[in-house]
Parts: structure tokens; sequence; C-alpha cells
């Protein structure tokens, strides 16, 4: 890729300062939002980090191409919803609205969710964990995020609620047994996923050590992953990238 986009992640992993420190030394040997600059392949120039718990979002956007929400500890339903966490859905809702490209990533899909009034609720069919098969649906097929991609591919997923119901005008991409809105397009611009593309078979065991729980077998999902990562930045921020350039 020749130019270089610069991605605005929003970390909402957890408000808890000992949680943070304790999961960032045993799971991803440094912090998280370095783990994920690494995944989606960008220069530390190129990855801005705002930490939503400490309610200090930018006031300007100018120079940024894309938001990239992380995964969170803190579940978005009604009783679970804190203060920062309404202030974060302010936040994707005036990202939007400059129809920047947002790419959200498992509590990044319930946050997004959430700040467009829809229903986030605890899986009844239960926490899925592990490695699990993603099936792409016909309109994940024909999405650019999934281009290059076969009907079936693995990936790696950590989450106990999930999008209830989508909200009209919305696209279901792809779904799995346990989670059937594992992937959703929101207009041109906006990505959900509840799988974890940027999630290696190594730091999902080592969130299974952390959490001391069993996760269905590890495989290796990275080169799907990789793809995704690489089509969003590919097929969402570049020609955003060139658009506002233009003006």
């Amino acid at each position: 890729m020749k130019f270089k986009p610069k991605i605005l992640f929003l970390d909402i992993l957890t408000d808890d300062r000992r949680e943070r420190e304790l999961v960032s030394k045993k799971v991803y040997k440094g912090t998280y939002s370095e783990a994920m600059r690494m995944a989606f392949g960008l220069n530390k120039d190129q990855w801005t980090v705002v930490y939503a718990p400490h309610d200090k979002f930018p006031v300007s956007l100018d120079g940024i191409d894309a938001l990239v929400i992380g995964g969170s500890f803190h579940d978005p339903i009604n009783k679970s919803v804190k203060p920062w966490m309404r202030k974060t859905f302010d936040f994707i809702k005036l990202v939007s609205a400059a129809e920047m490209p947002i790419l959200g990533i498992c509590g990044g899909l319930q946050f997004t969710v959430r700040a467009f009034g829809g229903e986030v609720i605890r899986n009844p069919k239960g926490r899925e964990f592990g490695t699990i098969n993603l099936d792409i649906l016909s309109a994940g097929a024909g999405d650019k995020l999934f281009s290059g991609l076969p009907k079936s591919v693995f990936a790696q997923s950590s989450h106990k609620c999930m999008a209830n119901s989508l909200k009209p005008g919305w696209k279901l991409l792809a779904s799995s047994k346990l989670c059937r809105n594992q992937a959703v397009a929101i207009g041109k611009n906006i990505r959900l996923l509840q799988f974890h593309p940027e999630m290696t078979a190594h730091q999902l065991l080592a969130i299974a050590k952390y959490k001391k729980e069993p996760a269905s077998p590890s495989k290796d999902a990275s080169l799907y992953g990789k793809k995704i990562i690489h089509n969003f930045l590919e097929y969402f921020v570049l020609p955003y990238h060139r658009k506002k350039m233009i003006k």
C-alpha cells in the first residue's frame, strides 16, 4: 500500500487500571493498542490512540482517515452503560457524520450498534469463545470487506453479548453457529465485526489462560484476518483519503 493512512484507534478495553495492566502483560506482552497497531501493519506515526474511559475525545478529525474501535470488557447493555460509554456513543456518531470510515471490532460493534439506537443483549446461546467457523453470506460476498475470501473462513471470537437485531437499512454480512450478527454494514462507510480479525491463535490461548476458561480448539485464522484488515484499508480508507485530498 503506497499511501500512509492515519488511523484513530478508540480504546474502549476497560476503565479498570489494574485489569488493563494484567491483560497487557499476560495477553499482549505490551499494550492492547500497540498489538492492534501491529495487526494493522501501520507505523506509530499512523496510529493515534484515544482512551475512551478518560473522556478526552479529539475536537478535530483533521489528518485522520478512519476510526477503528477495539474490543471491550464492558458490555453496552442498558443497565451497564457508564457515562464515559455514552460519551463514546456520541463520539462515534460525530465521526460517522463526517462520513469517515469506521471499523468496529467486537465491543466496537456493540458500542456502534448502541450509538445508532440498536439493541445489545447477552447471547442466549452462551459465550462464543475460540476459533469459529464464519459463514460469509450473500451480502458479505458482495461487500469489499470480504473481497477475495471464500464463503467459509476461520475467525477468533471472544464475546458473551451480541447485537439483537438489525435496524432497517443495515446489512448482515456474516454469521456463525452461536451468533447470527457477526458482521454488519451500516451505509457505505461503517463495517462492524463481532469477531476479531486482528487476534492471533496465541493471543486467544493467552486470553483463555488469563480468564481460566476453556476455548474451542485454536486454529490459525490470521490469513483471513489480515485480508479483512487489508480490505478495510484498501477499499474504505484509501477512497476516503483520496476524496479528502481532492477537496
